[in-house]
């Protein structure tokens, strides 16, 4: 036996027509809610990476006239050095440390004067164009970053100097 189809009221079609545009309603609000907050995130992560960069480049710049205070007195000493050496009858190895403190001199006056998006454009136009120079260049930079750091920290105190009398020795 077969069911006869059911006739529905109109007051239920009416309700279901009622609930099915609600949900269209409901549901059409949670994705504009859902694409705004989005957008929102978007926009805050947008504001954190431009103060991420502008911290950095601030930072970088400090770190660059600092780079250049040490490169200036480093240069300063080797010029000391040099004409100590032309004192010395050593005028040919004078006149190549003359050679390296007016270089070092220079640099310090070119990352003195310039911005860090300047210094960093010339050193990636350097890369492209002389890699192997840049290449030596950075590990030379690297040791005299790394020799400045370690005279420039402070130098423990109290304790025992020697690694005899760490163990225990006169």
């Amino acid at each position: 036996m077969q069911r006869a189809p059911e006739k529905t009221t109109p007051s239920f079609d009416t309700a279901k027509s009622e609930i099915a545009g609600r949900i269209s309603r409901e549901k059409q609000s949670a994705t504009e809610a859902l694409h705004d907050a989005g957008d929102d995130i978007k926009q805050k992560a947008a504001e954190y990476a431009s103060e991420a960069k502008s911290a950095l480049f601030e930072q970088a710049t400090q770190q660059q006239q600092n780079l250049s205070a040490h490169i200036s007195a480093f240069g300063g000493a080797l010029r000391a050095a040099s004409e100590h050496l032309a004192n010395g009858d050593q005028k040919s190895v004078s006149k190549l440390v003359l050679d390296a403190a007016g270089g070092l001199e220079r640099l310090s006056s070119k990352l003195k004067d310039k911005s860090f998006e300047e210094v960093l454009q010339e050193v990636r136009s350097m890369g492209r164009d002389n890699p192997g120079a840049l290449f030596v260049g950075s590990m030379i930079a690297g040791l005299a970053i790394g020799r400045i750091a370690k005279s420039s920290s402070p130098q423990p105190t109290g304790g025992p100097s020697t690694e005899t009398e760490k163990a225990g020795g006169v």
